[in-house]
């Protein structure tokens, strides 16, 4: 049995402070423990519900890191308004400092829902790129909406905070998602032929990429628009983005 301490501390990672103070955070769900088991992220301890081992078994992880609570006990620790009845306490790994070289890098100006970054986190998995560079206001990779949302993609995905002005001031070929730019079908037939490396900045759901990060895109791209939506939100942007830049 989980004691009340252990309770109490994997309920109050729900706040970003204290994912912070305790550098842990928590899984929820079937999948996402799954995925874990699969990953270099250390388990503190998977917890459970009778309900769970019965309709699904134990996890295929080491025994002495399962641990079986009672339903009240999960709806305490548990994120969910319907908990799934298996909880994955985790470590947050160290940061990373900087980025590995690559051609092409995705960058996040200020998003701010933790679920668009876990659809962008699952999109860029799916294009195949294993790191991310996030602004440092953009929302904690560790809140349950955003690793539930990634579909396990946050273990395979580096987030990596910089500062974007350096960062980019860095890079030979910047695109900016923009809504007065290229339109990408034209701009995706000379993407192959620019200079290394590449990246392409998605700006926040609100206000978009920041005026100071304007003058370092020298490649301004958009989706046109056919209908009378006014905006796209910034993980659907990305898929589409990507799919021109990334796509077989």
């Amino acid at each position: 049995m989980a004691s009340l301490a252990e309770i109490k501390q994997i309920a109050s990672l729900r706040y970003p402070k204290f994912r912070q103070k305790y550098g842990q955070f928590v899984v929820e769900g079937r999948k996402g423990v799954d995925e874990v088991f699969h990953s270099n992220l250390k388990v503190v301890k998977i917890l459970l519900t009778a309900t769970y081992l019965t309709k699904f078994g134990k996890p295929n992880c080491a025994e002495n890191l399962i641990e079986q609570v009672s339903e009240k006990e999960m709806d305490r620790m548990s994120q969910m308004d319907t908990p799934p009845g298996i909880l994955a306490w985790m470590e947050i790994p160290p940061a990373f400092s900087k980025p590995s070289s690559a051609p092409f890098y995705l960058v996040l100006d200020g998003i701010s829902d933790p679920s668009n970054l876990g659809a962008i986190l699952r999109i860029a998995d799916w294009y195949g790129l294993s790191q991310v560079i996030l602004s440092q206001d953009c929302t904690d990779e560790y809140n349950l909406k955003c690793v539930t949302a990634s579909m396990g993609s946050f273990t395979r995905v580096k987030c990596i905070r910089l500062d974007l002005g350096q960062f980019l001031s860095g890079i030979s070929t910047v695109y900016g998602a923009l809504l007065n730019g290229q339109s990408i079908y034209e701009a995706s037939s000379r993407i192959d032929d620019v200079e290394l490396p590449q990246a392409l900045v998605i700006g926040s759901e609100s206000h978009g990429i920041r005026e100071n990060l304007m003058a370092l895109i020298n490649h301004p791209v958009t989706i046109p628009r056919i209908g009378g939506a006014e905006s796209l939100n910034a993980s659907v942007a990305t898929g589409i983005l990507l799919d021109r830049f990334l796509g077989k």
